[in-house]
């Protein structure tokens, strides 16, 4: 595939210039056969000939690979040496990149970000998980607080309303108790002594 007759097993090379693909090595050998048909024309002594070939391949894009850009610089340096200036020449194009950069680059930082599904999943579903978590564990706290026996915030009232009443009902059933003892004994109620003293 090679022009210069090699074609190593990995590559494809063309002018002592190895190329990373068959379809850029094809490239380069039709860039070759234009050199090699643009020097069979070109009278390489007038410089105004060398001047408007290496324009016209220039504004024509005939030079694809580093291969027609090398005919080219070479062009350039003759119309240097002929007497022409750095700003009487049109400057090369290169049509590619060289630096390598991913897609990704051309991307806005947003797009740049990779959806992660599994995370983003988590992401909406753990928040209602704690909410229920945290409300079961509100209940059972309300409930732990409603019916323990020390006085909080929740049963205090209740609580207290209850230890009144069975104090009242303890003391209502040793009343009746005394009352009877004393009957019983044939004592009189002091109820009638302080009954004569208030009338007096």
């Amino acid at each position: 595939m090679a022009a210069d007759g090699k074609k190593n097993e990995n590559s494809f090379t063309v002018c002592g210039f190895d190329f990373m693909s068959e379809n850029d090595a094809q490239k380069a050998e039709m860039d070759l056969s234009k050199i090699k048909v643009l020097q069979t024309r070109v009278k390489a002594s007038r410089p105004a000939d060398i001047k408007a070939v290496y324009e016209k391949s220039i504004e024509n894009k005939i030079f694809k690979t580093p291969i027609g850009w090398g005919y080219l610089y070479g062009l350039r340096d003759q119309l240097l040496e002929s007497g022409y200036k750095e700003e009487d020449l049109i400057p090369i194009p290169v049509g590619v990149s060289m630096t390598r950069h991913s897609a990704m680059e051309n991307l806005s930082v947003k797009q740049r970000k990779k959806p992660e599904k599994k995370n983003a999943e988590f992401g909406r579903i753990f928040p209602i998980v704690l909410d229920v978590v945290l409300a079961i564990l509100v209940v059972v706290m309300f409930l732990i607080a409603a019916s323990s026996e020390n006085d909080n915030i929740i049963n205090y009232k209740r609580n207290v309303t209850n230890r009144y009443s069975s104090w009242e009902q303890d003391l209502t059933e040793r009343e009746r108790k005394v009352r009877e003892a004393e009957k019983n004994l044939g004592i009189e109620s002091p109820s009638a002594y302080y009954e004569d003293t208030e009338s007096n």
